[in-house]
C-alpha cells in the first residue's frame, strides 16, 4: 500500500526566480490546478538577490510583454494594489532599458501572486533527490526530521509514471518535474600557471558597487585583469573605471578578451546578436569608453589584451593565449574571471535506481531531457522532466542565423509558454 502522507502533485517546479516564474506561469495556463513550487528563499532568485544595481540587457517593454503572455500573470496584475513593481516599469519609457531592481521587484511580485493560487503550494525547502520510479513498489523507511549535512534523504517508490521527491522536510511524487535551479559564474584557475599569487575577485562581487571596492586595498594601486568582455565583463570594467575615476581607489584595468565587444543590432526582422550583444546603458558606456580608451596603461585607463592570433589562424590558440598570459598577467594583483556562467548543482536525480546527473543532457527545443547512451547513437527520453530558465534556455537564431541560447526573463517566458502544452500533456 501505498503511504497516504505522500502527498501527490501534477507538477514539482524547483527554483522561484524568473525561471521558476515562467514554468509557473505555463503551467497555471495549461490547466494544471495542483503545484508544488519549492525554493530555499522565494526572494526572486540569483538576478533579484545578486543583481539589483545592474542595468538590464532588456527593454522596459519587453519586460511588460513577458507578463502579459501569460494569463495567469495578467490576472495577478489586474487584481494587484495599485501603485506596485508593475506600475512602476509601466511608467518609464518601453522602449530604454532599466535597472534590474525594477525587473526584479515585478518578479517578486509575480511569483507571491502566483502563490496565493489555490493551485499552488508554496514550499520553502531544498530538493535533495528525485527518484524515477520502477515498475515495482517498494516501500522504504522515511528521512530523519533532522537532517546532518551529508543527509541522503530515504524514498518510496510509487507508481511507474511519477517521480519520488525527498526534501529536507517532506516528500512528494509528482508526474513532472520542472527544473529551473539556475547558474552560476564559472571559475576558470588560468592564473595559477601564470602568477599563482594573484587574488581572484568573485565575478559577483565585481558585479556588485556596493560590495567590490573592499576587495580593494585603499593605499596601494592595484591592477586588476578582467578575464572576457560579454555583458558580465564589461559591467566589471565599467565598475572599476568609475572607481578609479572616482579616486577613492587606485587602479590599473587590463581586459582580456578573444574578440571585440560585441552590439546588439536592432532590425525590422529582429535582433541580431540579441542574447550575447550589448544593450542599453551598458552599450552607450562601452562604445564611449572602451573602444574610446583603446591601449592607454596611464591612470586609469583600460588595457585591451587580445588573445586570439592575428598573425597565424592555425596557430594552436591555447598555445597563443598562455603567451599572452604569461606576458601580460604577472603585471596584474587580482583578477576575475568574466567568462558566463554554469548551471547551478542539481539534486540527485535517479532513473532505475541508477544516478543520472552526470548523463543528462538538456534538449533546448523541446525543454526536456535525455540520457546519453554508451553508443551516443539515440538518447533515451527522460519521461516527465524538463528545463526552464537560465541553466536550461531556448537554442535560437538570430536573423543572421547565429545561434545562441536565449537567456533572460522574456525569452524564459517565451520558451516556457511555446512548450506548455508538452509540459501539461
Amino acid at each position: 500500500m501505498v503511504d497516504e502522507l505522500v502527498e501527490h502533485y501534477e507538477a514539482v517546479i524547483i527554483g522561484a526566480g524568473p525561471g521558476g516564474l515562467a514554468a509557473a506561469a505555463a503551467l497555471l495556463d495549461g490547466g494544471l490546478r495542483r503545484i508544488l513550487w519549492v525554493d530555499r528563499r522565494f526572494r526572486g532568485g540569483t538576478l533579484n538577490e545578486n543583481y539589483r544595481e545592474i542595468s538590464s540587457n532588456t527593454k522596459v517593454g519587453l519586460y511588460l510583454e513577458a507578463i502579459r503572455s501569460s494569463l495567469a500573470c495578467s490576472e495577478d496584475v489586474a487584481r494587484a494594489t495599485e501603485p506596485n513593481a508593475w506600475t512602476a516599469l509601466d511608467r518609464l519609457d518601453h522602449d530604454d532599458t532599466c535597472q534590474l531592481s525594477l525587473a526584479g521587484d515585478l518578479i517578486c511580485m509575480m511569483v507571491d501572486g502566483l502563490c496565493e493560487s489555490d493551485a499552488i503550494d508554496k514550499c520553502v525547502d531544498e530538493v535533495k533527490r528525485a527518484e524515477r520510479s520502477p515498475e515495482s513498489q517498494t516501500p522504504t523507511p522515511t528521512p530523519a526530521p533532522t537532517p546532518t549535512p551529508t543527509f541522503t534523504p530515504e524514498y518510496r517508490f510509487v507508481l511507474d509514471d511519477t517521480w519520488n521527491i525527498a526534501m529536507v522536510h517532506r516528500r512528494v511524487v509528482a508526474r513532472r518535474l520542472i527544473l529551473c535551479t539556475g547558474s552560476r559564474p564559472i571559475v576558470l584557475d588560468i592564473h595559477a600557471r601564470y602568477h599563482p599569487d594573484i587574488r581572484v575577485i568573485d565575478l559577483d562581487t565585481c558585479m556588485s558597487r556596493a560590495r567590490f571596492a573592499s576587495e580593494l586595498p585603499e593605499n596601494e594601486t592595484s591592477t586588476v585583469a578582467v578575464v572576457g568582455n560579454s555583458h558580465s565583463g564589461v559591467l566589471c570594467c565599467r565598475n572599476l573605471y568609475e572607481l578609479a575615476e572616482s579616486g577613492k581607489r587606485s587602479l590599473g584595468i587590463v581586459n582580456f578578451h578573444r574578440q571585440p565587444i560585441r552590439f546588439a543590432e536592432y532590425r525590422e526582422e529582429g535582433i541580431v546578436y540579441d542574447n550575447s550583444g550589448l544593450k542599453g546603458a551598458t552599450a552607450v558606456w562601452a562604445r564611449d569608453v572602451m573602444g574610446r580608451l583603446g591601449r592607454s596603461e596611464d591612470g586609469h585607463d583600460i588595457l585591451q589584451v587580445d588573445l586570439k592570433p592575428a598573425h597565424d589562424k592555425e596557430a594552436d590558440q591555447g598555445e597563443e593565449e598562455g603567451l599572452v598570459y604569461k606576458r601580460e598577467l604577472p603585471r596584474c594583483t587580482h583578477i576575475v574571471y568574466a567568462v558566463g556562467y554554469e548551471p547551478a548543482p542539481l539534486p540527485d536525480i535517479y532513473v532505475d535506481r541508477q544516478r543520472i546527473n552526470g548523463s543528462l543532457r538538456f534538449d533546448m527545443i523541446t525543454s526536456g531531457f535525455r540520457l546519453r547512451t554508451a553508443d551516443e547513437v539515440e538518447d533515451e527520453v527522460v519521461a516527465g522532466l524538463f528545463g526552464c530558465g537560465i541553466a536550461f534556455p531556448e537554442k535560437v537564431a538570430d536573423p543572421e542565423g547565429h545561434v545562441e541560447a536565449a537567456v533572460g526573463v522574456t525569452k524564459f517566458f517565451r520558451f516556457a509558454q511555446r512548450v506548455r502544452d508538452v509540459w501539461a500533456g
